[in-house]
């Protein structure tokens, strides 16, 4: 199975990369300048000594079997537009976050939630997922993550191929979130959490349910 990060430059997309590839996977890291790709998949390359390849977000979306977004919320749901074509046919995962600052972190969904606007425009195989690992942490193989992923969706079959690349990460574990509607509610915990953490002097928080 082929896995692209799209725009998977940033600490979500790394941490992700590198712990896909040591899962077994094949990934390919996405980004808008193809040099920019190679260079990431390069330095991911050499923290965890497995082959990830560099590819533009273009190129990624094309060969990969599960295409994961992690590009900034507000140039998304234009990226789904843009190239709808191509992604109708793969699963597609989203663990977009729409927020802004203000006084804190608040949650500023489109429509909905940003997976239910993503699957709006690409169909039922949109995924819900990874929104509130936290990303710096996540990106630090120094750290071994023991976190619950909530995993939303419509699709039975493709929700359950995203919870088995979920688990597949060592100590995380995947729970169901049923719909892809309930990813409203999921998307809202992580600037809940970022301004939790900020408030109280703690460092990035994630979630485990006991």
């Amino acid at each position: 199975m082929i896995i692209s990060i799209v725009g998977g430059t940033g600490n979500l997309g790394k941490g992700l990369a590198v712990r896909l590839a040591l899962a077994g996977y094949n990934v390919v890291i996405g980004s808008r300048v193809d040099e920019k790709a190679k260079a990431k998949a390069e330095e991911y390359c050499k923290l965890c000594g497995c082959k990830i390849e560099g590819l533009s977000n273009e190129k990624a979306i094309e060969v990969c079997d599960v295409a994961i977004l992690t590009i900034p919320w507000e140039n998304a749901l234009d990226f789904v537009k843009e190239h709808r074509k191509v992604l109708s046919k793969k699963i597609v995962v989203s663990p977009i976050v729409p927020m802004v600052k203000e006084n804190g972190f608040v949650y500023n969904p489109p429509n909905g939630s940003m997976a239910e606007s993503i699957a709006n425009i690409l169909g039922d195989k949109v995924v819900s997922s990874f929104q509130n690992v936290p990303a710096k942490r996540f990106s630090n193989l120094n750290e071994i993550p023991e976190f619950d992923v909530i995993v939303c969706g419509d699709n039975e079959d493709a929700k359950a191929v995203v919870m088995e690349i979920v688990n597949s990460i060592e100590r995380l574990r995947a729970l169901d979130g049923g719909p892809l509607s309930n990813s409203r509610i999921v998307e809202s915990f992580t600037p809940f959490l970022i301004s939790l953490a900020l408030r109280n002097g703690m460092k990035e928080l994630g979630l485990r349910f006991v």
